[in-house]
C-alpha cells in the first residue's frame, strides 16, 4: 500500500508541472500571436478613444473566412468584432471580448477545482479512517496480546 503513495506523490507532481507549463507556454503564445497580428493602427482606425462614437453592430463572432482572409484584421486579436461609428471617421470595427463566453469559461474552472478539492477531501478523509482503524486494532492486539 505504500509503494502506490510514494508512486503518485511523484505522478501528481508531474501532471501538475506540466498542466502550469502548458498553461504558460499557451497564454505567451497568446501574446506572441497578439503582438504578430498587431499592426501599425492609424488613429481613424481608433477613433473611439478620441471621438464620441455608437456602436453600430454589437460584439459577434468573427467568421471563418473574416479570420482566414483577414478581411477584418482586428479579428486576429480576440475572435470577436463590432462595428463603431465614429462621429468624424465613420464606421470602422473593433477587437471585444464575449463576456458570456469568458463567464462560462471561469465558472466551469472554478466548477473542477471545486470538484478536485472535493475529491481531495474524501481521499483524505477516508484515508484518515483506514489509518484510525489500522491503529485501532494494532492497539487491541498489543493489548490483546498483554493479557
Amino acid at each position: 500500500m505504500s509503494a502506490s503513495i510514494g508512486l503518485s506523490k511523484p505522478v501528481l507532481l508531474i501532471f501538475f508541472t506540466y498542466s502550469s507549463l502548458h498553461c504558460l507556454s499557451v497564454s505567451a503564445a497568446e501574446q506572441t500571436k497578439v503582438k504578430s497580428t498587431a499592426r501599425a493602427v492609424t488613429s481613424s482606425e481608433e477613433c473611439w478613444l478620441q471621438e464620441k462614437y455608437e456602436v453600430v453592430e454589437k460584439c459577434r463572432p468573427c467568421r471563418q473566412f473574416e479570420m482566414t482572409s483577414n478581411s477584418i484584421p482586428v479579428c486576429a486579436v480576440t475572435g470577436y468584432v463590432e462595428k463603431v461609428s465614429c462621429k468624424n471617421s465613420g464606421e470602422v470595427h473593433r477587437s471585444c471580448h464575449n463576456m458570456r463566453a469568458e463567464e462560462s469559461a471561469f465558472w466551469t474552472f472554478e466548477g473542477v477545482w471545486f470538484g478536485v478539492f472535493v475529491a481531495g477531501y474524501i481521499a483524505v478523509f477516508l484515508r484518515q479512517r483506514i489509518l484510525d482503524g489500522a491503529a485501532t486494532a494494532r492497539v487491541h492486539k498489543q493489548i490483546a496480546n498483554s493479557v
